[in-house]
């Protein structure tokens, strides 16, 4: 599916979503790409929104993908595409490799500004979680979001996205209570942008200061 805009997007899937609005719901923004999307979302369900912030780590083993990510707190997390034996085969062959990648990944993440400064982690208990993208092709970045909530008890934990991959749904399907679409992805060869009429005309600096301001409004 296409859209004229990234905004356009957001509203629509705010109508689908209508059990979220004024119900102590947070958005888990999983790409800063995603935001204008999501700063539209969460203006229609007034919800809070966080941004989630991570450093990726190329797969020395296949340049094509990633190998993981490390998140703020420094834990490394795999990609769940990559299978046991291919992990446990990239580890001991590339052992020192990866181990400097995430090295340098958390010195990296680290020198970043915190996306969510007024944001406690503690909030994300007993409140409705929606992750969410615009376009999302791979289950990694809901991987991360997955662990990160695993030491809280949000109420529920529910997928809302533009366009997706089969494999996003079926995740979402299997670990979470399900997930809101637009669109099955039929082919991921183009970039997010591609499904935009309009341009995204918004720094990545202005988009997290929106998004700041949101969840303080609706605070």
């Amino acid at each position: 599916m296409f859209y004229p805009s990234r905004q356009a997007l957001g509203d629509k899937l705010a109508e689908k979503l209508p059990e979220y609005r004024n119900n102590d719901t947070i958005i888990f923004c999983l790409k800063k790409s995603s935001l204008l999307s999501c700063i539209e979302l969460a203006a229609r369900l007034h919800a809070y929104i966080y941004i989630l912030q991570y450093a990726e780590i190329d797969d020395p083993y296949d340049i094509t993908r990633e190998l993981g990510v490390v998140t703020t707190d420094g834990a490394f997390i795999s990609n769940p595409d990559i299978n046991y034996q291919e992990m446990e085969y990239i580890n001991s062959s590339f052992g020192s490799v990866v181990e400097e990648r995430k090295r340098t990944a958390f010195s990296k993440i680290n020198a970043e500004p915190d996306l969510n400064p007024n944001f406690d982690m503690r909030t994300f208990n007993n409140r409705n979680i929606l992750v969410f993208a615009d376009i999302l092709k791979d289950t990694i970045e809901a991987e991360v979001a997955f662990e990160m909530l695993k030491p809280y008890s949000p109420a529920i934990v529910h997928g809302a996205f533009g366009n997706i991959t089969a494999p996003v749904s079926d995740k979402f399907q299997i670990e979470a209570g399900g997930c809101t679409f637009m669109d099955v992805l039929n082919s991921t060869n183009f970039d997010d942008n591609h499904y935009f009429d309009q341009p995204d005309k918004y720094s990545d600096e202005e988009k997290i200061k929106m998004a700041n301001n949101i969840s303080i409004y609706w605070a």
